[in-house]
């Protein structure tokens, strides 16, 4: 069931951003179920002894999954607020691992008049790259990525629009076990995207982020 503050923003917001919106609205359940789900595949059975971890991490499964949240700060024609991501790997050797991302921004964005003048839209990321962990001497790892990928835009005031973006960060995950972390990320994005508009616009795009979030590993 959406809370009140749902009802009073699906009055003055527009199609393109009030799917979102109550999508968002439904997150916080949304993610419990999803999370309960994960940890009851991924968590030791109840009958095997569950240690904390003491040093470093032992990379005994090759399969990772991230769920972040946080912030970004969009640049040019980009979006600025509340940040959702997913990240998939998997060990292709001692410390490299395929990584497929996905990315979901919605907030506010300052343009020009022809891609977002009224100043709102959403973004969605799905990018692939690759992704960098290294093991410390505690359960600490510390990870980069570089990704790329297509981008696409929702702007509140105008037709949506497609373009391409790389991505790169960095950051640590503190995992508790050898499949649980929590740490956090700190990237930078780079593209460009085609605006539907007239005259025909190509926007540059950019963006620095700030997540935190969970780590399970299986």
């Amino acid at each position: 069931m959406r809370g009140p503050s749902c009802e009073v923003l699906d009055l003055r917001l527009d199609r393109h951003r009030l799917a979102l919106v109550r999508l968002l609205c439904r997150l916080p359940t949304t993610l419990a179920v999803i999370l309960s789900t994960l940890l009851f595949f991924v968590a030791p059975a109840a009958g095997e002894e569950a240690e904390l971890l003491r040093g470093p991490h032992p990379f005994i499964k090759d399969n990772e999954l991230a769920l972040h949240a946080g912030g970004g700060l969009g640049l040019a024609d980009y979006v600025s607020g509340l940040r959702l991501q997913a990240d998939y790997s998997y060990r292709l050797g001692q410390v490299v691992w395929l990584d497929l991302e996905m990315g979901l921004v919605s907030g506010s964005c300052h343009t020009n008049e022809g891609t977002c003048n009224r100043g709102s839209g959403n973004a969605v990321e799905v990018l692939a790259g690759a992704a960098w962990k290294f093991q410390t001497n505690i359960p600490l790892v510390l990870h980069f990525r570089a990704a790329g990928g297509p981008v696409f835009l929702f702007p509140d005031s105008t037709r949506s629009a497609a373009g391409i973006m790389m991505r790169g960060g960095g950051g640590v995950h503190y995992y508790l076990y050898d499949w649980f972390g929590l740490g956090g990320e700190i990237s930078g994005a780079y593209g460009f995207a085609f605006f539907r508009t007239t005259p025909r616009h190509t926007g540059d795009l950019g963006s620095i982020q700030a997540t935190l979030g969970v780590t399970l590993q299986f």
